[in-house]
């Protein structure tokens, strides 16, 4: 299985250029002969998108950009960071998640169960620096 990574310059909201260079770096990805490219967390609406979450237009465009993007997906798997509205009445409205798409369809949803590494840092190394060691190599 040969796989891309792709590490592109998102801009916050702006989804025409984000979803054409996410195109792009699809197109780039087939040509190279790859079965699966992988994309950065929230790279539809880029990061961090903080008050925008809660705008519903907001939320429509990401959506709409998923569907944009699964259409060049034919030949090539996709895995992309995109905020997604909970279905479910039950748990958040919102999930930070990794979206697969497969033949030119969403396939599968999996909602991030994680910290960003700096909440990590700031609850646990940070208020308590007793526990900071050093590794040498």
């Amino acid at each position: 299985m040969k796989i891309a990574l792709a590490q592109l310059n998102y801009h916050i909201g702006n989804f025409e250029a984000n979803t054409a260079e996410i195109i792009q770096a699809i197109n780039q990805a087939k040509e190279a002969s790859a079965d699966l490219i992988i994309f950065s967390e929230l790279a539809i609406g880029g990061y961090p998108a903080k008050d925008l979450l809660r705008s519903k237009v907001f939320k429509q465009q990401c959506n709409e950009a998923i569907h944009q993007i699964a259409a060049h997906c034919k030949e090539i798997a996709c895995i992309i960071g995109a905020p997604v509205t909970n279905s479910d009445p039950e748990g958040k409205e919102l999930y930070n998640t990794a979206v697969f798409i497969e033949q030119g369809a969403v396939r599968n949803i999996v909602k991030k169960a994680c910290y960003p590494i700096m909440m990590y840092l700031m609850n646990t190394v940070i208020s308590n620096p007793t526990s900071v060691s050093t590794a040498s190599y």
